[in-house]
């Protein structure tokens, strides 16, 4: 048995050491639990690792839909950690792995086989709800995908029915659907799944990603074709892609590090010089008249408005009380680390920057 104190600690000793299982806490002392179980899930090497979560605050949507395999919350009784490592133990037992695929069209059904086919994988399709919902019923699946266009009910009622019945099986979904979903519609589903993947030209390798990440399958394990297409997944980062971030800072040399590192993800990068020309930025997109900013990464040694200073004016804003705010601090001392988060900032990143913890943390604290 491996104990981890911290984040860090976390996430280096399971690449480490690549242990069977994680129990993973949410409140760490230096980053949220999200980070480390984002850092696990990104890494081909340790994706595979089932992680179980427990934890005091209700982060377990975030938790599951990021690839975790349960969610405990604290305090926990003996008999569920029990029941949690026996369901650990069998994960770890189980080679054959199931999916149902509930697709109308059988050649869209075909395809989907056709991409997900493993020694260690059986698909299994469906036609209709109804079909679903009978094999849901005598079958077990580690997993569904499931197109919303059914010829017999649509894939919204057929969810909610899925989790009314606990007669039935409910295994982690993926939405795989060809239509544009409207924002109410988007809500409604991330009740019920994991992800949500729109079909396009690039949308194969995401659902071979999402599918693997769920099953717990080891990449390299799989056909060197499936690899391929899931490290074209990785790189791409559909959490990043399209999201316009906000950087803090008076340093040249730091923005263009930082617009390196994002912009190749796919993020589109703002610049301001001081916090001063943040707030006003922000105000700015707030008011309609430029892009609506998904985070920002405010530097704290600043002239004229310094970053402490600049995020506690920002929280003091209608606009600005939920936006993600990553502090960037020269100094790792804990009472500086206190300091930014007392003044509102979300997380802290000491500087010179850790590019997978950065690229980690933006993506646990604006997650689509």
């Amino acid at each position: 048995c491996l104990i981890a104190g911290t984040a860090d600690e976390g996430a280096l000793m399971a690449r480490q050491y690549v242990p069977n299982a994680v129990i993973l806490d949410m409140n760490l002392p230096d980053h949220t639990g999200l980070s480390v179980l984002d850092r696990i899930k990104r890494d081909v090497r340790t994706r595979h690792i089932p992680v179980h979560v427990v934890s005091v605050d209700d982060d377990s949507q975030a938790a599951m839909s990021s690839g975790a395999i349960g969610y405990l919350f604290k305090p926990v009784k003996r008999e569920a950690l029990v029941e949690m490592l026996e369901g650990l133990e069998a994960r770890m037992a189980q080679r054959m792995r199931r999916v149902l695929v509930v697709e109308d069209d059988a050649q869209q059904a075909e395809s989907v086989k056709l991409l997900l086919a493993s020694r260690d994988v059986e698909t299994v399709e469906a036609h209709s709800a109804a079909e679903c919902f009978e094999m849901l019923g005598r079958e077990t699946f580690d997993c569904m995908v499931l197109d919303l266009n059914l010829p017999d009910t649509s894939g919204f009622d057929l969810l909610e029915r899925l989790s009314d019945d606990e007669a039935v099986g409910f295994p982690p979904v993926i939405v795989y659907t060809g239509r544009d979903l409207s924002h109410d519609e988007e809500l409604q589903l991330r009740r019920y799944s994991k992800s949500i993947i729109v079909k396009g030209a690039k949308s194969p390798e995401r659902l071979l990603d999402e599918v693997t990440l769920f099953l717990h399958q080891v990449v390299s394990d799989l056909p060197e074709s499936q690899q391929a297409l899931i490290a074209k997944s990785l790189n791409r980062d559909a959490a990043l892609d399209g999201r316009h971030i906000l950087v803090v800072e008076d340093d040249i040399r730091n923005v263009y590090a930082l617009t390196s590192i994002f912009e190749p993800h796919g993020a589109v990068v703002h610049i301001a010089r001081n916090g001063r020309e943040a707030v006003q930025a922000l105000d700015e997109a707030a008011r309609g008249l430029s892009n609506p900013i998904d985070l920002v990464l405010m530097d704290v040694m600043m002239p004229e408005m310094d970053g402490l200073t600049a995020t506690r004016e920002i929280r003091s804003r209608s606009w600005g009380t939920s936006l993600p705010i990553i502090a960037l601090t020269a100094k790792a001392m804990t009472r500086d680390q206190q300091e930014c988060l007392e003044a509102g900032a979300n997380d802290y990143l000491a500087k010179p920057l850790d590019v997978d913890k950065l690229l980690s943390l933006a993506r646990v604290w604006m997650p689509r």
